[in-house]
């Protein structure tokens, strides 16, 4: 989440929002922000349907189970995808210039 939240200033100057969703209880979640506050929604998803639909839940590989892999995804205003980008670690993000391509403009 630290990712979006560093080029959400550019996002909203560009006229877009962002939303996370974690694959986590929602406990966790709203204790987490308590202490880490996100000027986006940050939404649970508990069962991991929203990763399974998307393609981004891994039942298990080498550093996690029953999680979702790192993802962006860049929807227009129809909400047709734009741009999708799949980690293959926990710890990779797209390059910033790509999600800035995905929206277009200046």
């Amino acid at each position: 989440m630290g990712h979006i939240q560093e080029l959400y200033p550019e996002l909203e100057r560009r006229g877009a929002r962002a939303v996370v969703i974690l694959a986590q209880k929602r406990k966790a979640i709203r204790e987490f922000l308590e202490d880490n506050p996100y000027p986006f929604p940050v939404l649970a998803d508990e069962k991991r349907q929203v990763s399974k639909d998307y393609g981004v839940y891994v039942k298990v590989n080498f550093e996690s189970i029953n999680i979702a892999r790192p993802s962006t995804f860049v929807l227009d205003r129809e909400g047709i995808i734009k741009y999708i980008f799949i980690a293959s670690i926990q710890t990779e993000y797209p390059p910033d210039e790509d999600i800035l391509a995905a929206l277009g403009g200046p």
